[in-house]
């Protein structure tokens, strides 16, 4: 699904997802095959589709990558 890193290059814009109540955002943040290990769990679990996160991004701290994802929410009955 995703390339295994080729370098640490640092991405010249990045912006969170705008907020939405509706919505619950995930961020990963880790060793690049531990973000894709998990993401492949999550999907094998039918928690959310791979296709669903954004590639893996260097942060630009020695072999840290982050990634997203945002899924809609069933606002909890009260």
């Amino acid at each position: 699904m995703f390339d295994q890193p080729t370098g640490d290059t640092i991405p010249t814009t990045f912006a969170l997802p705008t907020y939405q109540p509706d919505r619950l955002c995930h961020i990963l943040l880790g060793d690049h095959a531990a973000l894709v290990a998990a993401i492949n769990r999550m999907d094998v679990l039918g928690y959310c589709d791979r296709v669903a996160w954004i590639a893996p991004i260097p942060t630009g701290r020695s072999g840290e990558y982050i990634s997203l994802t945002s899924r809609r929410i069933t606002p909890p009955r009260g």
